[in-house]
């Protein structure tokens, strides 16, 4: 059993204690013993104070002065004894006491008349409780200790390489236009890579800083009024290289370009950047992707990101929102990422007081919707007419944003 656990022994009664002391020392323990609460308590403080504090208080119900009851209540609204198990000794023929001890606190209970034989192994086992769950307790704080680290690492180095990456990504950029002025083609082209390089890197640290900042708790956000056509422009404009490189058309479908909303222009483009990156990088080539928005009938603007691609399969559909997931992240799949594309678009979301909602089918491509409050669009534009050309088109958008407030 290695160092034998202390254990105190509690009870009015000469004769309990007695014979209680003597089969808790055959067991193995360390046992000394207190004739009533009040001084048990004193001997606990004492102990602790020492450093040779007690493992287990076996304490009877009934006591003058202080009862077990008010024995373990004091034990548990102390701090250095709260977690210090008591195991309480009641009348058979009380059984009400039992609920009021384990209410109070109480780990466990022996009824009268004691069977002796089995007090040793119900303190054993009571001990051995005790020991796992200070065992999880401290694998908890651990866990909690090495989540915070990585936390803190993970933004000091995202802050640290964000200022290199900057200058990287400038002094590119100047050399590429230095040799395009030379007409030096060649070398523009490798300084070309250069910046898009280090701008990949750069939104990488920037996903996994903003990825750690959700995990903390939710995204703090700048709100400011802006348009539709200004916050799809800014993420159509992000994504149209790797929309030509892959002859992927944009068709914009917007409802009331000039509705001003209240949001974080730079985090709710990037969303709409993310599901427009994440529909051209896993459609196939020549496919086309419909950015588009509408207004539910409750007054929530809807957006909606449908590429006619191959589409999700059902299984996979829930892990493709879990961070550092994609539908594939061997290594040797076609397309590059971290998998946090989809997470932060739900913080994003969550940040805003948005919906997101994924919809895939096999071989009928995937649908994206983001739904903003009606509290966060401007009331005096809400009933802005829709163009001949927009209605048809928005009707998907205007859909998906009943099912949504359905």
């Amino acid at each position: 059993m290695g160092s034998a656990s202390r254990i105190l022994v509690v009870d009015d009664d000469p004769l309990m204690r007695e014979i209680a002391s003597a089969k808790l020392s055959e067991a193995g323990y360390l046992v000394e013993s207190a004739n009533d609460g009040s001084q048990a308590f004193a001997k606990l403080g004492a102990a602790y104070d020492s450093g040779n504090e007690f493992d287990l208080v076996v304490s009877d119900i009934d006591m003058p002065n202080m009862s077990g009851y008010d024995l373990t209540k004091a034990m548990r609204k102390s701090e250095p004894l709260s977690s210090t198990p008591v195991i309480v000794i009641t009348s058979s023929d009380h059984p009400e006491a039992v609920d009021k001890a384990f209410s109070v606190g109480a780990t466990s209970f022996v009824s009268k008349p004691v069977n002796w034989p089995l007090l040793g192994h119900a303190a054993r086992f009571v001990l051995k409780a005790a020991r796992d769950q200070i065992a999880l307790r401290e694998a908890r704080d651990q866990a909690d200790a090495a989540a915070q680290f990585k936390d803190g690492l993970m933004s000091i180095m995202s802050h640290e390489l964000r200022t290199p990456l900057n200058a990287i990504i400038g002094f590119g950029q100047i050399i590429s236009d230095q040799f395009n002025n030379d007409a030096d083609h060649v070398h523009r082209e490798y300084a070309e890579y250069i910046v898009d390089g280090g701008k990949r890197l750069l939104n990488s640290v920037s996903d996994m800083l903003l990825a750690s900042d959700a995990r903390s708790g939710p995204i703090e956000i700048n709100d400011i009024d802006c348009t539709i056509e200004d916050l799809i422009a800014l993420a159509v404009n992000a994504c149209s290289k790797q929309a030509t490189l892959a002859e992927t058309e944009i068709k914009q479908v917007i409802h009331a370009p000039d509705l001003e909303v209240r949001c974080d222009r730079q985090l709710f483009s990037r969303a709409l950047q993310k599901l427009i990156d994440n529909a051209i990088k896993f459609g196939e080539r020549g496919r086309t992707i419909t950015v588009g928005t509408a207004m539910a009938p409750n007054g929530d603007l809807a957006f909606l990101i449908k590429d006619n691609g191959p589409g999700i399969p059902p299984e996979k559909l829930a892990v493709v929102s879990q961070p550092f997931a994609q539908s594939d992240m061997s290594l040797r799949r076609s397309t590059e990422g971290l998998g946090l594309g989809l997470p932060l678009v739900q913080a994003i979301a969550a940040a805003h007081g948005a919906i997101f909602k994924l919809d895939s089918s096999l071989g009928e491509g995937t649908s994206a919707l983001l739904v903003l409050p009606n509290s966060r669009i401007n009331p005096t534009m809400k009933d802005a007419p829709q163009t001949d050309g927009e209605r048809s088109e928005s009707d998907l958008c205007r859909n998906a944003a009943v099912r949504r407030a359905s």
